[in-house]
């Protein structure tokens, strides 16, 4: 970088953003502290303000911010950042745009919730994985470019193979022998159609907004996080308990919190081995909890066979499971009514 008279270069994108962007920093071999991550706010979206901070602050260390990421749906959360801003952000700042969409990118398929991803239109790169919510067996992820002639700066040919003017995608990616999953992509979008894909986005969204409403309406759950997408967090925590975390000291409502995380993990754990239902589990950092990192739920509701009665049932079936076990339940209800009974709550 000391040739084109800076000092090193940087990529920023939020917290939140995916781990396969650190296996890219090591490929092209800037190392990984040149992905630099950026405070995402109470909605785990990139705090904009922060993110040009960071930029004045690389400029005056003549450090070059190559590239800006925005996340079109976190994995963790399905959170969307502000698309628009960060843009603007690229432009003032001469760096290319890339939005990372695999999650959220097939949202673009639906009239109704398209505007969620405001902004992806001014990207330079959009990645989408097709094997999330475009129904494709996995292995289907896909980068889009604005320019296309952005992706001869990666072009390869070889005698045998990839000659110049072959349509193989091999000569522009790491992989050099492709399977044709491009295919069943072809067919989807065919045979699903647009519409077809509406529906399936439409009722993902709308489900796990249902979702959402019957957690927050359950006394014994608390939403770590809303959903924008088909995505969101919760977890088990007993109404006496949530009561009695407004009243604990600092060490208390730690000791507290730290059985709350054993108690999720043991509830998903046992869940998953039971065979009737199965949500997955994930660590975040709620602003609520202060940044602590917490376990929590983290539910995706992208088949169209989920009902509302099975939702119902999966909470109802967590319920049961954490009266099972035997070292955080009852440790977390110990301390819950010590807390309750010295603030003179029965």
């Amino acid at each position: 970088m000391k040739h084109y008279g800076y000092e090193d270069l940087a990529v920023l994108v939020s917290e939140r953003g995916h781990y396969s962007l650190k296996k890219a920093a090591d490929v092209l071999g800037i190392g990984r502290d040149s992905l630099i991550p950026i405070k995402t706010d109470n909605n785990n979206r990139v705090v904009v303000s922060e993110m040009k901070a960071k930029l004045d602050e690389l400029k005056a260390k003549n450090i070059k911010p190559f590239a800006i990421i925005g996340v079109a749906g976190t994995t963790e959360t399905g959170t969307i950042d502000p698309l628009s801003e960060l843009a603007d952000l690229a432009h003032a700042y001469g760096c290319h745009f890339h939005v990372d969409a695999a999650w959220g990118g097939a949202t673009l398929m639906s009239k109704k919730y398209r505007h969620l991803l405001n902004g992806i239109e001014r990207a330079d790169s959009v990645t989408i994985d097709a094997h999330k919510q475009l129904y494709v067996p996995m292995g289907a992820g896909m980068v889009i470019f604005k320019n296309p002639e952005l992706m001869t700066s990666i072009e390869h040919h070889a005698e045998y193979i990839l000659r110049k003017g072959s349509k193989d995608l091999g000569s522009h990616t790491l992989e050099g022998s492709r399977s044709g999953m491009a295919m069943l992509l072809y067919a989807s979008l065919n045979i699903i159609s647009r519409q077809g894909y509406e529906m399936l986005i439409n009722n993902s969204i709308e489900k796990a907004q249902y979702f959402a409403g019957l957690i927050e309406a359950h006394p014994e759950f608390e939403l770590v996080t809303h959903p924008e997408l088909c995505l969101l967090t919760y977890r088990y925590v007993p109404a006496r308990t949530q009561q009695a975390l407004t009243l604990a000291t600092a060490d208390e409502r730690e000791t507290l919190l730290a059985a709350l995380d054993d108690l999720t993990q043991f509830i998903q754990k046992r869940q998953r081995e039971s065979g009737k239902s199965f949500v997955s589990r994930t660590r975040i950092t709620p602003e609520r909890w202060d940044r602590r990192l917490t376990t929590v739920f983290r539910v995706v509701l992208a088949n169209p066979l989920t009902t509302e009665n099975i939702l119902q049932e999966v909470l109802a079936e967590q319920v049961e499971i954490a009266k099972q076990s035997f070292i955080s339940s009852p440790q977390i209800r110990t301390l819950t009514n010590r807390i309750l009974t010295r603030h003179n709550i029965a």
